[in-house]
């Protein structure tokens, strides 16, 4: 049986979707919310995100490893943006990396970061409860709500094997 060349390719897409929406649904994530006409997500009680670069590729899943280049500020509704004082940044030289969903980032950044793809920017916007809340954690004063902007630069699932 010969099979013509768009054959091929719309068979290697339906294989490709299926096996990310496999990877999906093992990993126990829920589906991406969709971005209103501004590019903003609510993404869950008490966290926003707001897309500023649109990404490629597949989205993040929990257990996948992401490498973000990142600020926060203090959220402050009179200063511009929001953007209070800034707190930390990664200065865009050397990523910051973690393993999402598994509790080595407050929880606003595991949920807040599922659903990106990479080359993606977003502004999150995290209520204290989703973040350090009542105790803070100096420099983040108690009860304090952040924002963050955040760029995925690369994203490697962890049933890959490591680079040498």
């Amino acid at each position: 049986m010969k099979l013509s060349t768009l054959s091929v390719a719309f068979l290697a897409t339906v294989i490709l979707i299926g096996c990310g929406q496999a990877k999906q649904e093992a990993s126990g994530s829920v589906a991406c919310a969709e971005a209103d006409e501004s590019g903003v997500i609510q993404i869950a009680q008490g966290l926003t995100g707001k897309i500023t670069n649109k990404g490629y590729g597949g989205a993040a899943v929990a257990g996948d490893y992401a490498d973000v280049h990142t600020t926060l500020w203090l959220h402050d509704e009179n200063a511009p943006g929001g953007r209070g004082t800034e707190i930390w940044t990664s200065g865009g030289v050397e990523p910051f990396q973690f393993m999402l969903d598994s509790g080595q980032v407050i929880k606003g950044w595991d949920l807040g970061v599922a659903c990106m793809r990479v080359g993606e920017t977003r502004e999150l916007m995290i209520a204290p409860e989703l973040g350090y809340g009542a105790r803070g954690k100096p420099p983040v004063p108690p009860n304090a709500t952040l924002l963050f902007e955040i760029e995925l630069v690369k994203l490697t699932d962890s049933n890959e094997p490591a680079a040498e």
